[in-house]
């Protein structure tokens, strides 16, 4: 799995899923009632989505396995003048020890259901408690579409799935929504999108 993502971000000679954040990022950014800093970044690939709310003066952690994912997403943080903390990691075990976090960003992460769980369970753990976890992906409708994402519906998002395995956490917001998307050259055209936001209430 590592390899293939090194391969397709070292092949491409353009940002493989563009430069525009995820909605859900753009969507949340602003809010007051939601403290978002320090925000946590899983699987941040090219960096998109940590640069867009790095760059309100949020305090931005981001971690992604691809070797040449991160090291791209580092030439573009130093090329904007951006602060972002970034680490070659696993989403399954990484943690900082000095700190827990005050938001957890999971955008198009699709893993197997056990690594999904691991996932979910590391993000427990560094998360403060009443933190926002944020998760934006293809929903299981995305099947009927080829605009990106994986063909097989269990690396898609269910909410009734999703309820279940945060059991730590209480959804606040989902949404699945049609919409084109123009992630270039990564998702392009028609899809179905997820929206989730839970807020952990167990410790």
């Amino acid at each position: 799995m590592k390899y293939k993502w090194n391969y397709k971000y070292a092949q491409s000679t353009q940002p493989l899923f563009g430069e525009i954040p995820s909605l859900i990022c753009q969507e949340y950014k602003n809010l007051p009632a939601i403290d978002l800093s320090p925000s946590l970044f899983i699987g941040d690939g090219e960096g998109r989505n940590s640069r867009f709310i790095a760059n309100s003066n949020i305090d931005v952690t981001a971690i992604d396995f691809s070797e040449v994912a991160t090291k791209k997403a580092l030439d573009e943080d130093k090329k904007l003048g951006i602060q972002v903390k970034r680490y070659i990691a696993d989403a399954k075990y990484w943690n900082d020890k000095n700190k827990k976090f005050q938001s957890c960003f999971m955008i198009f992460l699709h893993v197997p259901e056990k690594e999904r769980q691991a996932i979910f369970s590391n993000i427990k753990k560094n998360l403060h408690m009443g933190g926002s976890l944020f998760i934006e992906g293809f929903s299981i409708q995305q099947m009927l579409y080829h605009s990106g994402g994986p063909r097989n519906p269990n690396l898609l998002y269910d909410t009734q799935t999703i309820i279940k395995e945060l059991s730590s956490f209480t959804l606040i917001k989902s949404i699945i929504t049609e919409e084109f998307l123009n992630d270039a050259p990564g998702h392009v055209g028609l899809a179905s999108i997820n929206r989730l936001h839970f807020t952990k209430t167990i410790p």
